[in-house]
């Protein structure tokens, strides 16, 4: 089942052109066909965005008379993803070579697997995958929902506008998918790994060869894990700073329609649960960087339990010496504690919008 939405992901992610290559039989490939046609559509996000921006807008203000705090809000919801979608078109080389980064490790994870006999994954890895496309499936539907819902006059064209357009915006939830996968699929690297220690460790008597393979995959996730954070770094950073201006404004935005005699209470009820969503859908990618490193170094008390040798001594001296840290350019750890501190920093500017709101309406 999770490969299959893993081929879903990359073939929309294809389609909006934010990665040439495709997925097939758990491998990346480039053709001469889908280098050109994510170039074709780069080209097209790039220059029909601006003005199918701007048509959303018109058509926002000519539906009814709004405070102008809203209009700016408005003006600079759009402003930001545009900017941000416009280097994340302009940044794909680099996405495209992290996935060529995480190929060899993801081939040779497969394969011993496939040679180990399959372990069991983690419930809790299993459902936060599920989780995740979930969320990202529901954010992107609600991108299509309200774009439809603009105001603007229904007609071929613009209804092929609104389409193009929400998919240009689902570019902002699709890009933080393909870490989101390259992470989940290194922490299930590393829980095999601790999982095929411990068979290692509980056999007698202990075959070290086999601990040398498993120790040279954990150095590799390692290795990996650490290459894909570097590459992704400023793609997420750019990413955090659409989904902080995004909660502020779309709290306030919230609060205001609430409020508004004219607003259908089945639209607030709609853009909450889609709020609510956005920030489950954000909060999982700290989570499961959270995850990778703890198990990355996860403590192995009970070895000390059985027998004893000096390249079991190694390695735990080598697990010691290499705990896993993801840092996003140098600024900030990845962990739950990073989205918490962005939920209340989201929480306090958007009380202070409130207040700019209310004393220019008085």
């Amino acid at each position: 089942m999770s490969n299959s939405l893993v081929q879903l992901y990359f073939g929309y992610a294809l389609a909006i052109g934010i990665t040439s290559n495709r997925f097939v039989d758990s491998t990346f490939g480039q053709t001469c066909f889908s280098k050109w046609y994510a170039l074709a559509v780069n080209i097209a996000t790039l220059v029909l965005t601006p003005p199918l921006l701007l048509e959303s807008r018109n058509g926002f203000k000519a539906n009814e008379t709004y405070p102008h705090l809203l209009l700016i809000t408005f003006q600079v919801r759009y402003l930001v993803a545009y900017g941000v979608i416009a280097y994340t078109v302009l940044s794909r080389g680099f996405r495209d070579r992290a996935l060529k980064e995480m190929q060899p490790l993801l081939t040779k994870l497969l394969r011993e697997e496939k040679r180990n006999g399959k372990q069991r994954v983690r419930r809790s890895l299993q459902v936060t995958i599920y989780l995740k496309f979930s969320t990202a499936a529901f954010v992107c539907l609600t991108i299509f929902v309200f774009s439809f819902h603009s105001g603007v006059e229904r007609n071929w064209r613009t209804v092929a506008g609104i389409i193009f357009l929400s998919n240009a915006l689902n570019i902002l939830q699709i890009v933080p998918m393909g870490y989101f996968l390259a992470l989940w699929h290194i922490a299930r690297g590393f829980d095999y790994v601790n999982q095929r220690l411990d068979d290692i460790l509980a056999a007698t008597p202990t075959d070290m060869q086999e601990l040398r393979r498993i120790w040279a995959l954990h150095a590799a996730l390692t290795r990996t894990a650490i290459r894909i954070n570097k590459i992704y770094g400023p793609q997420m950073m750019a990413i955090r700073f659409d989904n902080f201006i995004f909660g502020v404004i779309n709290a306030y935005w919230g609060t205001f329609f609430s409020l508004h005699s004219g607003t259908n209470i089945l639209w607030v009820v709609f853009g909450a649960l889609a709020y609510c969503f956005r920030c489950l859908d954000s909060y999982l990618i700290d989570y499961v960087s959270d995850l990778a490193m703890h198990y990355q170094s996860s403590p192995k008390h009970a070895w000390s339990e059985g027998y004893w040798s000096q390249d079991i001594n190694s390695y735990v001296t080598y697990l010691g010496s290499s705990k896993l840290q993801l840092w996003t350019c140098g600024l900030y750890k990845e962990n739950r504690s990073l989205w918490f501190d962005t939920t209340s920093s989201i929480l306090y500017y958007y009380i202070m919008l409130l207040q700019f709101h209310l004393v220019l309406r008085n």
